[in-house]
């Protein structure tokens, strides 16, 4: 019965991103975010058939003698769960995997989708690349930290184990308080400002101004790039007629990707005169 939980919160993380994902979101990414949010509406959903089975095998072992275990049994009216047993084991393992998506996989996921390269092995490879500046030293000093405690206070692995699990746990706390302590002061700000209809109406008169400022310069920036780009295309188609490198025909092939997802100057929209 308790297993029906992981098929509920899989459903439930396919329907909320269905309904809140955009549509041009890669498959990987969707496929990432609703296995995490699988795992945490996992671990939520069986708490209560976790806290059962622990009162169950409470009151059954508060009997000593075989009489009295029967006559438990028969008081304890325990819920029949098959495979109960495997639970304590499938939510540490779901506490496991989501603190490392979180911890680990989200700055991967992060640096592979704003990374400039053009293969999926160069996005990988850049993204590797970025988190190894954080997560190597950080191993590092966790490895050396964790050999000073077994050598000094001579901890055990289910010591260290515990301890390691506290000072995530601990930063999780530390972050979610920060956020609550935010969402608590925000919230009720961004509802009372909304509610001054005159003072929104001044705030968007300004927000216009300084958005047409921005799409001007971004507009004056976006011309010069593409300038850019095509007398680098011109230079680069010149260099490479004249020469037979194996080089200029990878180098030509990214140009031509950069071409492509360049937009037309001649299609774009007149700039407005600066009020």
């Amino acid at each position: 019965m308790w297993f029906l939980s992981g098929l509920l919160a899989v459903v439930a993380s396919a329907l909320l991103l269905r309904h809140y994902a955009e549509r041009e979101t890669k498959s990987y990414i969707l496929i990432l975010v609703c296995f995490s949010w699988s795992l945490t509406f996992f671990i939520v959903l069986v708490l209560p058939f976790d806290i059962e089975h622990a009162f169950c095998q409470r009151c059954l072992q508060s009997g000593s003698t075989l009489e009295s275990l029967t006559t438990k049994q028969n008081d304890c009216r325990c819920i029949p769960n098959p495979q109960i047993e495997l639970l304590p084991t499938c939510i540490s393992a779901a506490y496991g995997v989501t603190m490392l998506l979180g911890y680990v996989m989200n700055d991967l996921l992060m640096s592979l989708i704003s990374s400039g390269e053009f293969s999926l092995r160069g996005r990988l490879r850049d993204a590797s690349r970025e988190a190894a500046i954080f997560y190597i030293p950080a191993a590092v000093f966790g490895l050396g930290f964790v050999g000073y405690l077994i050598v000094h206070d001579g901890l055990t692995f289910t010591a260290i184990r515990a301890l390691c699990r506290a000072f995530v746990n601990t930063i999780g706390l530390f972050i979610l308080v920060a956020f609550l302590g935010y969402g608590l002061v925000e919230v009720p700000r961004e509802l009372w400002n909304k509610g001054d209809t005159l003072g929104q109406l001044r705030f968007l008169q300004f927000k216009v101004a300084l958005l047409s400022e921005e799409l001007q310069s971004a507009r004056r920036k976006l011309e010069e790039t593409i300038e850019l780009v095509r007398s680098t295309e011109s230079q680069l188609r010149a260099e490479a007629s004249a020469s037979t490198s194996q080089g200029h025909a990878r180098l030509q092939a990214n140009m031509a990707q950069m071409i492509a997802r360049c937009p037309a100057i001649g299609s774009a929209a007149p700039l407005a005169p600066a009020a």
